[in-house]
């Protein structure tokens, strides 16, 4: 697919996927790595543990996530969000994992 999406194809994107690819980094290193997300407008929300990631992002919070939806080789949407990562701590942590199971 070639073009650009309305604002309604995006967030039916972005809320039908489930797995996206984080890119972060700083100092001359990036990484790219699949997450699993939740998105609630304006937010998407994920999971993970102590790693590499989380050590840039503390860092530097600057990221991007890109999402894709393939039908087949000429029929495909992708979106590129960026943002800024939050860390959840306690009761925010709670409810962000809500997002995560439902």
């Amino acid at each position: 697919m070639t073009g650009s999406l309305t604002d309604y194809q995006i967030t039916t994107l972005l809320t039908s996927e489930v797995i996206g690819h984080l890119g972060c980094g700083g100092n001359d290193q990036l990484y790219v790595v699949p997450i699993v997300y939740a998105y609630d407008a304006p937010y998407l929300y994920s999971h993970t543990h102590e790693g590499m990631k989380i050590a840039l992002m503390r860092k530097h919070p600057n990221v991007c996530v890109q999402i894709e939806q393939i039908d087949n080789l000429a029929n495909w949407r992708s979106v590129i969000v960026w943002g800024k990562f939050e860390e959840l701590r306690g009761t925010e942590a709670e409810a962000g994992l809500q997002h995560l199971k439902n």
